[in-house]
């Protein structure tokens, strides 16, 4: 599969998950953006990668088994101490305004730590932040996660001690797994998140 980047490739800014007054060595290279409009980044679906992951309940799966319904992600490390659980946060937030939705929505989190992030980690991330059925956490490759991070415009770098800067990004995938939607930053404003969302529900 012939999957075209460079549309993609813009610069992010970065958190530091283990210090919030620490400054990534990306920030500040350009502007922040509010939201990835859409046709900025690839048009093609996600669920087109062949790629296995992991759930937190030890189950292959690969993207296409979220087909169907509208599906929320994230991207975030469990060793993270700030910016992965905020990021978190603000997805159980849209959860929770959606709850008239429960079962028809995927609600996606993927781990950036391929070597620490199996699917028992994953598992004790989702019970320590309260994360119930409606929610999938997935471990992947290197290459896998890395596929999915350039499709997603969600920038990340591994750090000597095996944390990650990375940008926060919530992305709104349609049923077909074609992105639509993202709004980037913690504890940002997601009503257009929720409406957009909304639309996609049958």
């Amino acid at each position: 599969m012939k999957i075209f980047f460079a549309s993609i490739i813009s610069a992010l800014l970065f958190i530091n998950c283990s210090d919030t007054n620490s400054k990534s060595a990306f920030e500040g290279t350009a502007p922040k953006h509010e939201t990835a409009p859409v046709g900025t980044i690839s048009s093609q679906s996600v669920y087109m990668l062949p790629d296995t992951f992991q759930t937190q309940d030890n189950k292959n799966v690969t993207l296409a088994s979220f087909a169907g319904k509208p599906t929320l992600v994230g991207m975030i490390f469990t060793n993270c101490t700030y910016a992965c659980p905020r990021l978190t946060a603000d997805m159980k937030a849209i959860e929770q305004q959606l709850k008239e939705k429960n079962g028809e929505i995927n609600y996606l989190l993927v781990s950036f730590d391929s070597q620490r992030d199996g699917p028992a980690q994953l598992k004790k991330f989702a019970e320590n932040l309260g994360l119930d059925k409606n929610w999938t956490l997935l471990h992947g490759s290197e290459d896998a996660v890395r596929t999915l991070s350039v499709l997603l415009n969600v920038q990340f770098e591994k750090d000597g001690e095996g944390n990650f800067s990375h940008s926060n990004i919530i992305s709104v995938l349609d049923k077909d797994g074609v992105l639509v939607y993202q709004k980037e930053g913690l504890e940002a404003e997601h009503e257009q998140t929720v409406s957009t969302v909304s639309q996609l529900v049958p």
